[in-house]
This record gives C-alpha cells, sequence and structure tokens, in this order.
C-alpha cells in the first residue's frame, strides 16, 4: 500500500548541476571534485542528490557512514566513495566489500582493516588525518607519522591521502588561524614525505576553503553545503564579493507541504497552546499539517511566515508536535490540499533558507538535515 507524505522536499536538478559546475570551474580539471553527501546529501536526499552530482561532473562522494556507503552502492552508485566518519570495528569488513577508501587514525581500525583485507586479498586505499586545530578526528603530526610508518607494514593497505580539517575558516575574516593550520598540513606532508611514505592525494578544503582560497584546494576538496546552494555564512558571501569572485549559488531545496483545513476565526479567538495568539479581528486561518516533529522548529512560533499562493502567511499561535497555524487572511480562493511552501522558492517568492535561520537562531547546515518526517527506519529506537 503506497501512501502519500504530508509534506516533501523538492529538489531542483538544475540548480545542483550549476553549483557543481561552479565548483568545477573554480578547482579546475586537475583537482579532485569530492562534494559531502553526508548526513542524507545535507538533508537534500543521499541517493538522488548523489546521482545528479556524478552526473553533473563530481569525482567522488564522501559520506560520514559506512550505512552512507551501503545506501549508495545499493542505488548502483559506483564513484570512488570515501568515508571520512568513524567505522566500528565489527563494520570494517563492508568497507572493503563496498570498495570504499576511508579515513584512518587509530591503530585498532588499522590492523582490523589489514586482516580482513589480507583474508580478501584486496589492497584498501586509506587515508590518515592530521589534527592541525580543529581537535576532532586526527593525531599530531609526529604521531601520525608513527601510524602511517605502521600501515606500511600492512601489504594490503595503501596509503592514498593525507588530510585535515577547516576549524575558523567561515566565521571570520582574519584567516590567521587558518593559515596556522595549513603550515602545519604542508609539515606534515613533508615530514610523511622525508619517512618514505608517499602521499598521492592531500585534501582540506571544505566549501569556504575551496570558494576563498585557491592554496587550499591541493589535489582534492570536499565542499558541503555550498554545493547545495547555500553559503556557509554572510562573512562567506560578503569575502567572496569584495574578492569578485563572481561566484553565483542557487539553492537547490524547497520543502512543501498541503492545507488540512481552512477556516474562519472571531476577533477575540485565541490559537494553539497557551492561547499566546489572540485575534484582534475577524480572520481566516489554515491548518498546517506539520510541526516540530517534522523539523519545523518550535522557534518559528509567532515570527515566521510560509507561502500560500505564493503570498506570505504569517505563522500564529505555538508551533505544534505535528501542525501549525497561519493567517491567510486576504489570500482568495484558499482550499485544503492547496500547496505550502514551508522553506524554499515559491513561483514569484521564497522563504529564504538564511532568514528561516534566523528566526530559529541556527546555522544554516542544520535546517535542511533537521526535516526527518518518519525516521522510525532511519535511526533506530531501542527500548531498555
Amino acid at each position: 500500500m503506497e501512501l502519500k507524505s504530508l509534506s516533501w522536499v523538492e529538489i531542483k536538478k538544475d540548480a545542483l548541476v550549476h553549483n557543481i559546475k561552479q565548483f568545477r570551474k573554480i578547482i579546475g580539471d586537475d583537482v579532485i571534485l569530492a562534494p559531502a553527501v553526508k548526513a542524507n546529501a545535507y538533508g537534500h536526499g543521499l541517493i538522488p542528490a548523489s546521482k545528479i552530482m556524478i552526473e553533473a561532473g563530481a569525482d567522488w562522494l564522501c559520506v560520514d557512514s559506512i550505512h552512507e556507503a551501503k545506501a549508495l552502492r545499493e542505488a548502483n552508485i559506483l564513484a570512488p566513495i570515501y568515508i571520512f566518519g568513524y567505522v566500528l570495528t565489527s563494520d570494517l569488513e563492508h568497507v572493503i566489500d563496498l570498495d570504499c577508501k576511508i579515513l584512518v587514525y587509530n591503530y585498532e581500525t588499522v590492523d582490523r582493516l589489514a586482516e580482513l583485507a589480507e583474508e580478501k586479498k584486496k589492497i584498501i586505499d586509506v587515508h590518515v588525518k592530521v589534527e592541525t586545530g580543529t581537535n576532532r578526528q586526527g593525531l599530531p603530526i609526529d604521531d601520525l607519522v608513527l601510524l602511517a610508518k605502521h600501515i606500511q607494514t600492512k601489504p594490503f593497505l595503501h596509503i592514498e591521502g593525507l588530510s585535515t580539517h577547516f576549524a575558523n575558516i567561515e566565521d571570520v575574516k582574519n584567516h590567521e588561524y587558518t593559515d596556522k593550520q595549513i603550515v602545519l598540513f604542508d609539515e606534515a606532508y613533508e615530514k610523511l614525505q622525508d619517512a618514505g611514505i608517499d602521499i598521492v592525494i592531500r585534501h582540506c578544503a571544505n566549501a569556504a576553503a575551496t570558494m576563498l582560497f585557491p592554496k587550499t584546494h591541493y589535489d582534492m576538496v570536499r565542499p558541503g553545503v555550498s554545493v547545495y546552494g547555500i553559503w556557509p555564512s554572510d562573512i562567506v558571501e560578503d569575502f567572496a564579493k569584495e574578492k569578485n569572485l563572481n561566484i553565483t549559488l542557487e539553492p537547490v531545496f524547497s520543502w512543501k507541504t498541503r492545507i488540512a483545513q481552512v477556516k474562519n476565526l472571531s476577533s477575540g479567538s485565541s490559537v494553539g497552546y497557551g492561547c499566546t495568539f489572540t485575534a484582534e479581528q475577524d480572520m481566516q486561518i489554515a491548518v498546517i499539517p506539520i510541526g516540530y516533529y517534522d523539523g519545523y522548529d518550535r522557534n518559528i512560533s509567532g515570527k515566521g511566515y510560509v507561502l500560500v499562493h505564493d503570498q506570505k502567511a504569517s505563522v500564529i499561535g505555538r508551533v505544534c508536535m505535528n501542525m501549525i497555524v497561519v493567517d491567510v487572511t486576504g489570500i482568495k480562493n484558499i482550499k485544503p490540499e492547496d500547496e505550502v511552501v514551508l522553506l524554499g522558492s515559491g513561483k514569484e517568492n521564497s522563504v529564504p533558507i538564511k532568514e528561516f535561520a534566523q528566526w530559529v537562531d541556527r546555522i544554516v547546515y542544520e535546517l535542511p538535515t533537521r526535516i526527518t518526517g518518519w525516521a522510525i527506519e532511519e535511526i533506530p529506537r531501542i527500548v531498555v
């Protein structure tokens, strides 16, 4: 039995293709373009977004988990997959079976992966990560060299890449900290070379670095949020304009739903929990069947808007778990199941992600990834 969803996300193929081509233009043909499709392609749909990116000219795909890699392979996506998140020791066999490249930074992962690769007689490409200032995954330079030497003793492991990640490139105009990270990254590469460890692929650039600093391109870039048409921050967007980089990003994402009910509200009547909104005059309202469970943040209560018939309709009262109410007074010919734009583009108008982020006091990265809907199969619920 096929059931229709109360809300859905539309992905603009042309916009996604445009953005991928923008990044290809920025880096040229000799640098590997490996967009990040983790977190369900930043909420844009892992499989459809990945297929469009590969068709548009992306070379690799970057994922966070083995589960994402498995889903890509099951969808017959054959492009190289780089896993830069943690993989449990018990799941390392799947890295080999799915023909993935993997980030490593501890001996337990290396030793178990080496055992499995030798059993299967298959060479696996691994990337090592140097800690340069983000202090998440990775090792200090000297420890990294020791790990790399250890990997060299494993005949079925091949050290293909060296990576790091920038900590403060999106939120400031002074990039002194970024420059220090680049110096450490270069030092790590030189020390690996001196130790007789040849690195084929160096990579550290996220979207902001890729767009702003060509010196960070090295052999591969890993842009994330901006391939989906979203600027990482106002600072990055302003900086790009100041440098006359002529970069255009086209938003890809639109979240939509339908009206469940249209009703008249008398002056003096209240709406929703806590009676936080009281009508000062007679008005018309529409009930919309989505709420904070679906990712429509409760902080939008009383300050956001949606588009109905391409016109703004303010959110009134509190955002509920599965429902919101909007003011449609003055919007003509409204009826149940008319389309509603919650986030993204309508015909002429839009609900911009930047403005949406301000309503909820979140970063733009969070918004599309929080639109979950029926997440039962995505994140298991375990009764203990």
